[in-house]
């Protein structure tokens, strides 16, 4: 009896944390690291034309994944005001017009057990174990990622932290138990302290915040955080999904990074719910300004209603709080060129601006 395939929808390195958490369900998981031309373009022309570049790019993927005789698939779902949490019916409803037979299941806010998981019903050994497997990637891949933002904008020869990312991710996949994660996870810091690097380098702090999707997608976000590194620029992507796991169930709600600290951040620019990563976006540019940092980047999907909701906040914080926020919207039609350019631009202006105050 051939075993079950489950499509996981792209969520850039965390791809392979989630397909680990698949495994205790005894089925195969079908998924990507990265999007291609040929996914994008399935759901493009599949979607209806005012929705957003997330809903094109899962939509393709599970398209593709129902090409190749995939009988299951898995999202997120969503609540409030985010238009997320009527994707999955739709992409059901577009699946079914196009003769596929895939089942999408809806992953979060309904009981202790999802759907997915009431309907392979693993033993709860199974379950567990493949939980503590898949948190413990994830923490990794945060880990893993954190380093290569901050070496890649002072390494010598560009390239090199790519490449050990690479490699490292390749290793990470290998691990296929908690002792072994562990172990790899404790060599971390020696591969990146190879890299040879400008020791007397002061590079650019630049925030990345906005929708998830495009903020953890390279390709569809042209590949930003590489780019900004070759300009010299040490970044963080606030999306961080070990911090949301902990957010989802209520662990660490004193820390820094909790709902409760991100709404009081937030509270003087934000007093009503948006939907989406609209919070966040908002919390962390306040906290991005408070900290020094010098700059902040706001990605989306274009058309994306909680993103584009905030942005006249973020122009708020930017005047009052003197951080530059650049706001860059993308969808199917966007140029790596004109990215390039644009952040080029950018970054020459927070050069400027260091220069200014002396720094």
């Amino acid at each position: 009896m051939n075993m079950p395939q489950l499509a996981i929808e792209p969520w850039g390195n965390y791809s392979l944390a989630l397909a680990a958490s698949v495994e205790c369900l005894h089925v195969r998981p079908w998924t990507h690291t990265c999007t291609t031309p040929e996914i994008l373009k399935l759901g493009v022309e599949a979607s209806p034309e005012f929705s957003c570049l997330s809903f094109k790019v899962t939509t393709g993927h599970f398209i593709k994944a129902a090409m190749e005789g995939v009988e299951y698939g898995v999202m997120v779902n969503s609540q409030g005001t985010c238009r997320l949490r009527y994707y999955r019916m739709l992409q059901q409803k577009l699946l079914k017009e196009r003769g596929f037979n895939l089942f999408i299941f809806g992953l979060g806010y309904d009981g202790i057990k999802p759907p997915l998981i009431r309907h392979f019903d693993p033993t709860m050994n199974d379950f567990l174990r493949c939980c503590f497997r898949a948190r413990l990637k994830v923490l990794t891949i945060d880990e893993l990622e954190t380093a290569a933002w901050t070496r890649r904008a002072v390494e010598q020869r560009p390239g090199d932290t790519t490449r050990v990312m690479n490699t490292a991710l390749r290793d990470l996949d290998q691990a296929r138990t908690v002792p072994e994660i562990a172990a790899f996870r404790k060599t971390i810091p020696a591969r990146f302290n190879q890299i040879p690097v400008h020791a007397d380098r002061r590079p650019l702090k630049v925030a990345l915040l906005g929708e998830a999707t495009i903020l953890r997608n390279s390709f569809l976000n042209q590949n930003i955080e590489e780019v900004l590194g070759g300009l010299g620029v040490e970044v963080r992507n606030f999306f961080l999904l070990g911090e949301e796991m902990r957010n989802i169930f209520n662990i660490g709600l004193w820390s820094k990074n909790g709902r409760s600290a991100l709404r009081r951040l937030a509270k003087p620019y934000l007093g009503t719910p948006v939907g989406g990563h609209a919070l966040t976006s908002v919390a962390h540019t306040v906290r991005c300004a408070q900290e020094g940092w010098d700059g902040v980047i706001h990605v989306s999907p274009a058309g994306c209603m909680p993103e584009i909701s905030v942005r006249p906040v973020l122009r708020k914080i930017s005047q009052d709080m003197d951080i530059p926020v650049y706001e860059c919207s993308f969808d199917e039609h966007t140029s790596q060129v004109g990215m390039i350019t644009r952040l080029e631009a950018f970054v020459d202006v927070l050069t400027g601006r260091r220069r200014k105050k002396g720094l």
